[in-house]
């Protein structure tokens, strides 16, 4: 049963989301666990290639509870695009784990696109079960300049505050941010088993950062697929067939 909802941030704008459970729901200690899917930016719910709609029904076979929602700015939530920041994101992906608490969730799994790993991994909740990366942006710095050209902003979009990117406006705060933001010291203390899916031939999201997860991931449990041939997005069927395997295998190993 899917249905969508609105959850209150602050005083007056709405998060929308879409959020689905089994027919039969009965809130029993071995339901109280809900995947969270946490999209990039510029992005929506549905993420790169519809990858979180196929997900939410692959995994409500496995009669898994499961929400996906637009971050303010973003889908068919309240704001601007140019007012979205690593901030508002954390303040919206906060008051979704609140609303999940409010409702009797007590354990929760992440999947994340792009720069939602980010937002994610910033935000991790000590309920957190574990957490599955597609093409994730971790070096944000390097996301900064390599994706949306931080550094040959001209004058006239400083001064509107914004700049274009694939018909979205990217707010100037935002990409200040991403130039200062350090994910190094947070996936040091992470501590929770991490699947990262990427595709080697991915132009948007550089699949070298996956040294970042290799440097900082000691003895915790990191598990990395790259697909060889595999484009952002990972749009392939051979691949996509892979991945929801793959991801299903882990999210019930782990919880």
């Amino acid at each position: 049963m899917n249905e969508t909802i609105q959850i209150l941030v602050g005083q007056s704008q709405y998060i929308r989301a879409s959020f689905a459970k089994p027919k039969e729901h009965l809130m029993q200690s071995v339901d109280r666990l809900l995947v969270i899917m946490v999209h990039g930016f510029p992005g929506d719910k549905n993420a790169c290639n519809n990858i979180f709609v196929d997900l939410e029904h692959v995994l409500s076979e496995k009669r898994y509870h499961t929400l996906r929602f637009d971050f303010r700015g973003c889908g068919a939530s309240d704001g601007l695009a140019e007012d979205f920041t690593l901030y508002s994101a954390s303040e919206d992906f906060e008051t979704v784990i609140k609303w999940a608490k409010d409702r009797g969730y007590e354990r929760f799994v992440f999947i994340c696109d792009g720069l939602g790993a980010s937002i994610a991994l910033m935000n991790a909740p000590k309920e957190a079960r574990c957490y599955v990366l597609l093409w994730p942006m971790v070096d944000l710095p390097m996301i900064a300049q390599h994706v949306f050209q931080a550094e040959e902003i001209e004058e006239d979009w400083k001064k509107a505050g914004y700049i274009m990117k694939e018909d979205s406006r990217i707010g100037i705060p935002f990409l200040q941010q991403l130039k200062k933001a350090k994910m190094t010291k947070i996936l040091k203390d992470l501590g929770k088993p991490l699947l990262i899916m990427h595709g080697a031939q991915d132009k948007v999201s550089p699949i070298e950062q996956l040294d970042m997860f290799r440097a900082c991931a000691g003895h915790r449990r990191v598990e990395i697929t790259s697909f060889q041939d595999g484009t952002h997005g990972l749009p392939q069927e051979n691949h996509r067939k892979s991945m929801f395997f793959h991801i299903r295998q882990f999210i019930e190993k782990y919880t």
